[in-house]
């Protein structure tokens, strides 16, 4: 077995050649086009203030050169001028949340005018510049209109309706907003009133225009002049009710009037100024300079396909023992029983998937997930006749915990909902919601008394965002109503996966890890709170004592908790502890010695074109020589494909673990020709489990890299996510990563840019690559992969794309100009929807037994529709812009987002939708082949067919390059010879 000390040093000598390897180049650009800008006119009518790229810019009136007046890591958007025209308002972003702030028309620091834990945005400064309104999430879950005093900084509340894109009328005696008039509680839609309100200084609100017969405005035009409504929507810019643009992209921010029949806006990239009476538009050039500071350097990765013995870091989903002598818990894809001072045992010993144990109070028996009988079930097994009892038939099962009396296993339906099974018949009678709501939560735990289970939920801010915090939520089970509870106010109390909150057998204490912190905090026996969480585990910080997974022992006197290095044990009420060493290890087999694939043709990935029937001669899992046939190469394994078409293993850079999946998760990839499987967002020890699992054999699967939890902001949307709060644990997240050794890092985007530059330093000085789903600033300081064309945004709208799904020459320029890699997920937003409604061979493909039954269902039904053209209509602009980013040499690599997309297909129509945007098919296959493994940092050993690359090959029945479909067509599967 490896020791740490051992693997540390390999670790910091990585580190240490990945400094001195560590450079920085420059790339200077020139924008003349801006996608989904906002812009403003100065009163004086000399400047325009843009927010191109979340930072804002001058140019004089008429056009010309930008001048950027913001900080770089400070976003700013939405500018409004100050009445002197001396200076600008904008919503900005530093500190995880958005404030309003003021800053000089020449530049300089800004002022915060708003500031906490709210969003504030889209200001407009009042005319007589004593005030500025703007949108928050201030009030009860709802975003509505406030304002503050400039002077003062002091804020109130406007109007109580929802809305937002607030704007002053002429004489300041009313606020125009958007609404959508949602009317949650009545008895009928059609009582709903959207469109554009306003309200006066008296709080008096009144309907200005109902959305029915115009589209559903995304922001009034605003301005000094007193003129006809005006709004901006998706279907253009309407003037008194009266569309006045045909086919322009027109951004969803406000328009401006300059004067009664002059209106100033946004669209096709540009600024325009357009003329109501005569219909004359002019556009407004400009140019801006940006500077990118890109990083070169050799990617570091683990060793693969390695037969030395290797730590196992993979364990998941701890459960002490009622009594504290034991602990429970999944490695290597099996369950596993640790007694304490001992060594570890396996309980299942098989390549089925267990998942979450958890004891009965009686310490007789361990309920489990897995998926040994096809479905994700609960199973029970009994320590006493060592036998297995499967529990549940319905699938979608994780997250049991008993009752307090063992009669009783609650656990999680499909992530979204909890449902009951009672094992032994007693007084108790539940009434309990099985069917879940839209987001995910977290795994169940009972009060003391039976009368209700918690379990962590997400309490978005607002109705209009997504954003939120991890809170308790507890279901009664008298009657099933549902309770809230605040156990760590501002911040996020557990993360929906493994890390709480947990209530104590005795009831008067709730568990959790926050920020890296474990954290205790006393409740009553409703679960609501009685004091402030304590800080349980004030040693544990960062790298290898980072707290995860509490587990109380059955007294309540002790919490048990995992680490990268192992169990700790510590007294519930605070203290160093005491460590539970843990010797695991695993290996991996060695590959065969020699095999020669005789193969009809060879794509090997390098040329554009197949070779002739040809022989790979693999020794020992490497490709030592690929030549034409020779009978005399046919010595030992000899795989005979000489009727198939052999290309390199594809690769698939952007998917999600789905543990619904148990087993066939590693088996589906496989079934369509996909060998190494990129998780950007994943629990880390759930992605080292399986990493683990398939590379010491224990289950089939490709590759598989994966990034961890994403490091984020304070407000979160997935399960799992990384809370960002301070620098200071931000350092002691990054340990942590590196303790794990993930493969690279993703970020999230509700990171501020500040820390996600710190993170593109620490992780570039230790040669691992970092991805996001933002592009600017992140592609300036140095991120190496953007997620997705649209991709969910911070903004509440898309700032890579416009109205129409269109996206102008600084996104194109900054993608293909940068080197940075994009992975467009054409797929999600409507590209297997378009390819595979109508296709009928969905209906005879014998891998959809792979799939759950919800997702065969999903396709069979498509494959038996016929072909829609407004499917393909609505997939087009994503397909032009792919084209306009390869086409300015921009570097592509593929990946779906799977599961929103079923696993494996969806890989070979992203692939499909590329050769529609115009990349030939030995194009497409190379962001699954060659462009992938480079992105990895594997260039030299896969992506191609060569000698001394690994033998992960795919066998076709049909020429890919003929056409891309037949790369459908998977006949078999080589992983690593």
């Amino acid at each position: 077995m490896i020791g740490r000390p051992v693997l540390c040093v390999a670790l910091a000598c990585a580190a240490l050649h990945a400094q001195d390897a560590y450079t920085t180049r420059t790339i200077n650009l020139t924008l003349t086009e801006g996608t989904s800008m906002a812009a403003a006119a100065s009163p004086d009518g000399r400047w325009i203030a843009i927010d191109l790229l979340g930072s804002l810019w001058v140019l004089p009136f008429r056009g010309g050169e930008a001048k950027r007046i913001t900080p770089d890591l400070v976003e700013a958007r939405q500018p409004t001028w100050s009445p002197d025209s001396e200076a600008i308002a904008f919503q900005g972003y530093d500190d995880g949340t958005w404030h309003i702030y003021l800053i000089s028309r020449e530049g300089g620091e800004p002022k915060r005018v708003t500031s906490g834990m709210f969003d504030d945005r889209e200001p407009d400064w009042s005319h007589d510049g004593q005030r500025i309104v703007f949108s928050s999430d201030r009030a009860g879950g709802v975003s509505t209109i406030w304002q503050a005093i400039v002077a003062t900084g002091e804020v109130g509340q406007v109007s109580t309706r929802e809305g937002w894109m607030p704007c002053w009328s002429p004489n300041d005696q009313d606020v125009l907003f958007v609404s959508p008039d949602r009317r949650a509680f009545t008895a009928s839609a059609d009582a709903s009133m959207p469109g554009l309100y306003a309200v006066d200084t008296q709080r008096r609100e009144r309907l200005v225009l109902l959305a029915k017969d115009v589209p559903m405005p995304s922001a009034p035009a605003c301005g000094r002049s007193s003129a006809q409504v005006a709004f901006a929507s998706p279907d253009g810019l309407y003037v008194a009710g009266q569309p006045v643009t045909k086919t322009e992209d027109v951004f969803p921010f406000r328009p401006q009037w300059l004067r009664r029949n002059e209106i100033l806006y946004t669209a096709d990239g540009r600024i325009k100024r357009r003329s109501i009476d005569t219909e004359t538009v002019v556009d407004i050039p400009f140019r801006a300079s940006v500077k990118l500071q890109r990083s070169t350097y050799t990617i570091a990765h683990r060793p693969l396909d390695t037969t030395e013995p290797q730590r196992v870091t993979g364990i998941v989903s701890p459960a002490v023992a009622p009594n504290g002598r034991s602990i429970a818990f999944v490695a290597m894809g099996d369950l596993w029983i640790l007694p304490l001072g001992g060594v570890p045992v396996r309980v299942t010993d098989d390549s089925f998937v267990e998942l979450d144990p958890a004891w009965a109070p009686d310490g007789s028996k361990i309920a489990f997930a897995s998926d040994r009988e096809g479905r994700m079930d609960l199973w029970v097994h009994d320590f006493k006749t060592n036998e297995d009892a499967q529990i549940t038939r319905d699938g979608g099962v994780s997250g049991p915990a008993w009752s307090p009396d063992g009669a009783h296993i609650a656990y999680l339906v499909d992530g979204r909902g909890v449902a009951i099974v009672t094992v032994r018949r007693d007084e108790h009678q539940f009434q309990v919601t099985k069917g879940g709501g839209s987001n995910e939560i977290g795994r169940p735990s009972w009060a003391p008394d039976h009368r209700a289970v918690a379990f962590g939920a997400l309490f978005p801010y607002s109705n209009r965002f997504r954003e939120g915090l991890n809170q308790l939520l507890l279901e009664h089970l008298d009657n099933g109503a549902m309770f809230s509870s605040l156990l760590f106010p501002d911040h996020s109390a557990g993360d929906r996966q493994h890390n709480g909150p947990v209530w104590s057998p005795d009831g008067f204490h709730m568990a959790f890890v926050s920020e890296g912190r474990l954290l205790s905090v006393p409740v009553d026996a409703n679960g609501a709170v009685t004091g402030p969480p304590d800080d349980i585990a004030p040693d544990a910080r960062g790298g290898e004592d980072t707290p995860e997974s509490p587990s109380w022992e059955g007294d309540s006197r002790h919490i048990v908790y995992l680490t990268p290095s192992g169990f700790k044990r510590i007294p519930a009420d605070g203290g160093t502890g005491d460590r539970i060493p843990i010797q695991m290890s695993w290996k991996g087999s060695p590959p065969p010695s020699r095999v020669v694939v005789h193969a009809g043709h060879v794509l090997d990935g390098v040329f554009e074109g197949l070779r002739d029937e040809s022989d790979i001669l693999i020794e020992n899992g490497i490709i030592t020589e690929l030549s034409a046939h020779r009978d005399e190469l046919h010595a030992g394994a000899v795989v005979d494909a000489s009727s198939e078409t052999v290309m390199p293993g594809l690769v698939e850079m952007h998917a999600h673990l789905s543990r619904e999946y148990g087993g066939s998760f590693g088996r589906v990839w496989l079934a369509y020709g996909i060998t190494s499987l990129r998780i950007p967002a994943i629990n880390a020890y759930d992605g080292l489990e399986l990493r683990e699992s398939i590379e010491a054999g224990r289950r089939p699967g490709p590759r598989v890299f994966i990034a961890g939890e994403p490091f984020d902001g304070a407000r979160i949307y997935y399960p799992g996510g990384v809370s960002i709060t301070s620098d200071e644990q931000l350092e002691h997240a990054l340990e942590r990563a590196t303790a794990l050794g993930l493969d690279f890092f993703t970020t999230g985007v509700r990171l501020p840019d500040r820390v996600r530059k710190r993170i593109v330093e620490y992780a570039h000085a230790r040669a691992l690559p970092v991805a996001s789903h933002e592009l600017f600033p992140a592609v300036a300081f140095g991120i190496d992969g953007v997620a997705q064309l649209v991709g969910v945004s911070r903004r509440g709208y898309a700032p890579r794309l416009g109205t129409e799904k269109l996206a102008y020459k600084d996104v194109v320029d900054l993608i293909a100009k940068s080197g940075v890699t994009l992975t467009p997920t054409i797929g999600i937003h409507g590209g297997f929807l378009a390819r595979e409604t109508g296709d009928r061979d969905l209906l005879t493909d014998k891998r959809l037994a792979l799939f759950p039954r919800s997702v065969v269902l999903m396709l069979a039904d498509l494959g038996s529709k016929r072909p829609d053209a407004r499917l393909d209509a609505a997939v087009k602009p994503y397909e032009t812009i792919l084209k306009s980013i390869v086409t300015a040499g921009g570097t592509i690599i593929a990946g779906t987002d799977a599961p929103i997309v079923p696993y494996g297909l969806s890989l070979h129509v992203e692939l499909e939708e590329y050769v529609r945007a115009g990349m030939t098919p030995f194009q497409a296959l190379q962001t699954a082949t060659v462009n992938a493994a480079r992105a990895l940092g594997l260039g030299d050993e896969l992506g191609t067919i060569e000698p001394g690359k690994r033998a992960d090959l795919t066998f076709l029945g049909s020429d890919p390059l003929q056409d891309i479909r037949n790369t459908r067509d998977v006949r078999r599967v080589m992983k690593g010879g």
